[in-house]
């Protein structure tokens, strides 16, 4: 699939359109069975290793306004809610994943704090701004980083927490595999040098880039 000279969204948004309860099953184990939910400690260990370094590297978040860009099925959204977050918008691309998020958020008693927004970041018409932005398992599939990250740094009023799938891992070439050439989903995969100068030619000052598994997670600051 050669993808180098268009806009990549439509795909990208079409397949977590198809997958949303597959993917929120990862979390919540729903409709698998044992050895299932043993195949994704093992094979997703990776996220489960970014949410939990989300949470501990988000601090006291008491009082904030958030937001999840790729927010997915909400559990970011809702778990920022329980820990004290004044309020977290989160944006995704794909209408199954923002419904899926609603029935979550109601059925958690984080509704009335919450909101979601159906768009693409590059596209979101928005003069808001958050004391923490998230874009977690999102950079996997986004072709034009440069111009999404710029209008991030213009969201974030404090602390901006992502995650890039790091290259040449062995897992890199299994998810270009299934994803890109058998579900017709584009993905990416980046190396620590590069996060750092593209983080910082759009505004941002990198505080701690962690390895968690096959990732590099990122806390940077507005500079």
């Amino acid at each position: 699939m050669n993808t180098a000279n268009k806009d990549t969204m439509p795909l990208v948004a079409r397949f977590w359109n198809d997958i949303a309860e597959e993917f929120d099953s990862i979390y919540t184990g729903k409709g698998k069975s044992d050895v299932a939910r043993s195949l994704d400690r093992y094979f997703r260990a990776d996220i489960y290793g970014r949410f939990d370094w989300v949470m501990k590297n988000s601090g006291d978040i008491r009082g904030q306004e958030i937001c999840d860009i790729g927010c997915g099925s909400s559990r970011f959204v809702t778990e920022f809610v329980k820990r004290g977050a004044k309020h977290v918008t989160g944006v995704d691309v794909a209408p199954e994943m923002l419904r899926l998020s609603k029935e979550i958020v109601a059925a958690d008693g984080t509704a009335d704090k919450c909101d979601f927004v159906l768009a693409d970041v590059l596209n979101w018409k928005t003069t808001n701004t958050y004391d923490t932005t998230v874009a977690i398992g999102f950079w996997d599939y986004i072709q034009n980083l440069p111009e999404r990250l710029k209008l991030i740094r213009k969201l974030t009023r404090t602390r901006f927490l992502s995650a890039w799938p790091r290259y040449w891992t062995w897992r890199m070439p299994v998810r270009k595999v299934r994803l890109q050439y058998v579900r017709g989903c584009p993905v990416y995969f980046f190396r620590r040098a590069q996060v750092k100068e593209m983080l910082a030619s759009s505004g941002f000052e990198v505080v701690r880039c962690d390895t968690v598994g096959k990732l590099f997670c990122v806390e940077a600051k507005p500079v």
